[in-house]
């Protein structure tokens, strides 16, 4: 009697329609993992390529974004890769180290394996800290509140030495790619100044800072002061790797 019904079991479409089922599934988790391996692999090429165009001591953290990543791959661009990087410039000797950095590159060809690449578009933020904008700058600079940067001066007035104190809004020079403070505030032992006077010494002082070159050939469109460092807005169409 069982092997009466284990021989029905084996002739019943229901067997045949689990068979194909259980081999579709099979089929699915096969393309699924080789398509996952398949994208590690490329995000660890990218960031091997990309660890020295960016300057950076250690790989940056890539991910290859869209799913299934072998159909991208197969057309020969991908949609967008996120790339975040500490220390850019470090290794390669950059005038302006960027302490951190988070982009997005959208619309990347490549036809040998991320060896190269054609980036339509990228974009992103980076933060400068003021250790590394200081040495730039040739002074002494740090956060002074209220989105403002803080020169601290000593000089002589009257024959005693006293303390100035000198603010101001970072304003960017987008065409020249350089860093100036305005809307300029000086104190000195505390009394405040009247305004051409703090934005006269404070042109004394500081010369435009410049922003360039940053990685990639990437340009600078906003920036920022903030209690960590100097944040900036990247931005860069056309970009290609190497350069």
């Amino acid at each position: 009697m069982n092997r009466s019904w284990t021989s029905r079991l084996r002739g019943s479409p229901l067997v045949s329609v689990l068979i194909i089922i259980a081999s579709v599934v099979l089929l699915c988790t096969g393309l699924y993992v080789a398509d996952r391996y398949a994208d590690r692999r490329a995000e660890r090429r990218v960031a091997t390529e990309l660890e020295a165009h960016l300057g950076t001591p250690q790989p940056p953290q890539v991910n290859i974004e869209g799913f299934p990543f072998l159909t991208q791959i197969a057309a020969g661009s991908v949609g967008k890769i996120h790339v975040v990087g500490d220390q850019l410039g470090e290794t390669s000797n950059a005038p302006l180290i960027l302490a951190h950095a988070d982009l997005v590159m959208s619309d990347v060809v490549t036809n040998d394996w991320f060896k190269t690449m054609q980036i339509s578009h990228t974009e992103g933020t980076a933060r400068i800290d003021y250790a590394k904008l200081s040495a730039v700058a040739g002074t002494p600079l740090s956060f002074g509140g209220e989105g403002r940067v803080e020169i601290v001066v000593h000089t002589t007035v009257v024959g005693r030495e006293v303390e100035a104190v000198i603010s101001g809004l970072p304003r960017l020079n987008p065409k020249e790619q350089t860093m100036t403070l305005s809307d300029a505030r000086i104190a000195v032992q505390g009394v405040n100044l009247p305004d051409f006077t703090a934005q006269a010494l404070l042109a004394a002082l500081l010369k435009p800072i410049p922003l360039k070159p940053m990685p990639l050939g990437l340009t600078v469109t906003k920036v920022v002061a903030a209690d960590a460092g100097v944040h900036v807005d990247l931005a860069g169409d056309n970009l290609t790797v190497p350069s």
